[in-house]
């Protein structure tokens, strides 16, 4: 009997790991399935060995669009081979496609955007994700996810939350300029959220769209502002009754009475706190002036008796 095992014989053996879940085991094994026959010179079956191996590596980065990638490019090198994947058996370029998508989704979800064109440049990139989850997958349930027991998802369940991330990158690309848009992208997010059945996202979607649609008058220059926490904000103050009369009853607020704050517009906010700097960090050099001149009296005062100490010594 053999002391060393064949690369089929290896082979076989991944496939046996991968059907007791034993996926870091499987990986190791395919790897060395593929080693052997990459020195036979069966390039075919090394190829396949590798496909394997780079699927199962995305049990340790499931997370990380890059091992994704690498899966895609391993696949794709045995084109249209099928493969056995636990009990199901899929062809390499079906799970190249799944893998390739699942990588753009943590791409593009990981994706801070730095301004109203990356905002949009993210809206449309979800919004064509959403529509390949629809139209490549669509009902069926996708392998990878299922494969590594991370539950059964559907290529329709992936689209709705990419869809309402989408309206909500469109709102924040637009609420710079035109805050009621925002909110109604928002709004829409909101939609999607609850088809998708994640009821937080939803009413979290559902406060934007209540700060974005407000509209108040500035407390200090009297305009009008749309946009609640963008391009007005609201500062604690001292209310009286007399200076809250009128504040509700025109068509915008400009004060809060029950909870005693007033509403500034972003220009006047920022005029107030830079304004407020300025006077803490003239008041903090007063302080510090003060401070050093009684400092310095205090080691004046230390240096006499210091001295006089020693003349009596003396």
């Amino acid at each position: 009997m053999p002391l060393l095992k064949t690369a089929p014989e290896i082979f076989a053996q991944a496939h046996n790991l991968v059907q007791r879940g034993d996926f870091g085991g499987a990986l190791a094994r395919y790897g060395e399935a593929a080693n052997k026959f990459s020195k036979l010179g069966d390039a075919q079956s090394a190829a396949l060995a590798n496909a394997y191996a780079a699927t199962m590596a995305i049990h340790h980065g499931v997370n990380n669009p890059a091992t994704y990638r690498a899966a895609t490019q391993a696949l794709q090198a045995v084109g249209d081979a099928p493969l056995k994947i636990g009990l199901r058996e899929v062809d390499a370029s079906h799970l190249a496609s799944e893998a390739t998508l699942l990588a753009e989704e943590l791409e593009w979800l990981a994706f801070e955007p730095l301004g109203a064109d990356q905002f949009r440049q993210k809206a449309q990139a979800l919004q064509t994700l959403s529509m390949k989850f629809r139209t490549q997958i669509g009902d069926q349930v996708l392998i990878l996810p299922e494969l590594f027991r991370h539950g059964t998802v559907r290529g329709t369940q992936k689209a709705l939350p990419l869809a309402a991330y989408a309206e909500q990158a469109l709102g924040e690309a637009l609420v710079g300029t035109d805050p009621k848009a925002a909110a109604e992208h928002y709004q829409s997010a909101r939609l999607w959220w609850v088809q998708a059945g994640n009821q937080g996202l939803a009413e979290a979607a559902a406060a934007r769209v209540r700060g974005y649609g407000r509209s108040a008058r500035c407390w200090f220059c009297g305009r009008e502002v749309t946009g609640e926490g963008v391009h007005f904000l609201s500062i604690p103050s001292n209310l009286t009754e007399l200076l809250t009369r009128g504040t509700g009853d025109g068509v915008l607020a400009s004060a809060n009475a029950s909870q005693n704050t007033v509403y500034a517009c972003r220009g006047c906010h920022g005029a107030i706190h830079s304004l407020a700097d300025q006077i803490a960090v003239q008041r903090m050099q007063e302080l510090e002036a003060r401070v050093g001149a009684q400092l310095q009296a205090l080691r004046q005062e230390l240096a006499a008796v210091r001295a006089a100490l020693n003349s009596i010594r003396r």
